[in-house]
């Protein structure tokens, strides 16, 4: 594996011993308290979607609605990068390569872009696949999922994609995550399984409870296991395929994406509430409101960078509230 991917999945595998060295630091920024936010608003008024970091130090983020890439420092200031005019960007993700890649769903593609904007874009050989989730692998190749095609796709840093097909028919695939196994780990929407798959394409399918209704959105954990968003609560899966759930304040929430907090938590939106949710690994749940009202929270994740106190920081899209936003985790004094 490529040197980059290793930084960047370590970050992400280790995360409560980097949290130590988040706390030690802490003396060095301003004081803020845990569930501060603070929100940008987006010069273009486009509709921000999924969000990831990039090995640059900023954000990087979809905006479908303008048909472009955009990235954000730790200030907020934010460059656009523009697509095909068709196009309509999806997932998001750091690639093994230092480039950032995301799911083309309209154009049926992988795009990667380069921090200097350049973009390049790789067909997918199934017509019709409707990419949507896409994730880094411990294999140093980039995944992603084909809701339509009802595969799951891994493209290397070259281009070159190999598609596996899922063993139940329609199960809309979407969210992807990377496990400590070495094997990936997909939601099943439609199916309400969660699938476990090798890098050579072997298949396992672990049917959810009643009450873990839709799977969507999927994270690795400070607890290496596998965390995920349903339409009601957020549930995790380990390695032998035993599901825990965890119930949130109310039914209605609406939790979206997820993500891993260097705090040693897991942090999530909640579209539908306005709020950003934060939970530990044995469950315990914190609401933060969002300033705006109905800003219709989106993508979640990490900023793992020293500068500016980034490894303190979760930044979040809103996208009907048009901005980014950003939440701390620890109290500073």
């Amino acid at each position: 594996m490529k040197k980059k991917s290793i930084v960047a999945l370590s970050m992400m595998v280790g995360a409560a011993l980097m949290a130590q060295a988040e706390h030690a630091s802490a003396g060095h920024c301003p004081a803020a308290s845990v569930g501060d936010i603070t929100e940008y608003a987006i010069p273009s008024d486009a509709t921000p979607g999924t969000i990831t970091f990039g090995p640059d130090g900023r954000v990087w983020f979809t905006e479908p609605s303008a048909k472009k890439i955009a990235a954000a420092d730790s200030s907020g200031n934010v460059t656009e990068y523009p697509l095909a005019a068709n196009a309509n960007p999806g997932g998001i993700t750091l690639g093994p390569d230092g480039r950032i890649w995301f799911t083309d769903s309209v154009r049926n593609q992988i795009g990667a872009i380069t921090t200097s904007g350049a973009v390049t874009e790789y067909a997918i050989p199934t017509s019709n696949a409707a990419p949507s989730g896409i994730t880094l692998g411990f294999d140093g190749n980039v995944w992603f999922t084909e809701v339509l095609g009802n595969k799951v796709g891994r493209i290397t840093p070259a281009g070159v994609i190999t598609e596996f097909a899922l063993p139940t028919a329609g199960s809309q695939p979407r969210g992807i995550a990377a496990g400590v196994d070495g094997n990936l780990w997909v939601s099943e929407t439609f199916a309400n399984k969660i699938a476990r798959i090798s890098t050579s394409g072997t298949v396992t399918e672990y049917p959810l409870p009643a009450s873990a209704i839709s799977p969507n959105a999927m994270t690795l954990g400070p607890d290496l296991k596998i965390w995920f968003t349903t339409a009601r609560e957020i549930a995790k899966i380990d390695t032998h395929g035993t599901v825990t759930e965890f119930a949130l304040p109310a039914l209605d929430r609406g939790p979206g994406a997820i993500t891993l907090g260097l705090d040693g938590n897991l942090w999530f939106t909640e579209q539908l509430a306005n709020k950003i949710g934060r939970i530990t690994t044995s469950g315990v749940v914190t609401e933060f409101d969002l300033p705006v009202a109905n800003s219709r929270p989106a993508g979640i994740t990490l900023l793992p960078s020293l500068r500016d106190c980034g490894l303190l920081d979760i930044w979040f899209t809103e996208r009907l509230g048009k901005r980014l936003g950003k939440i701390r985790t620890v109290t500073t004094h």
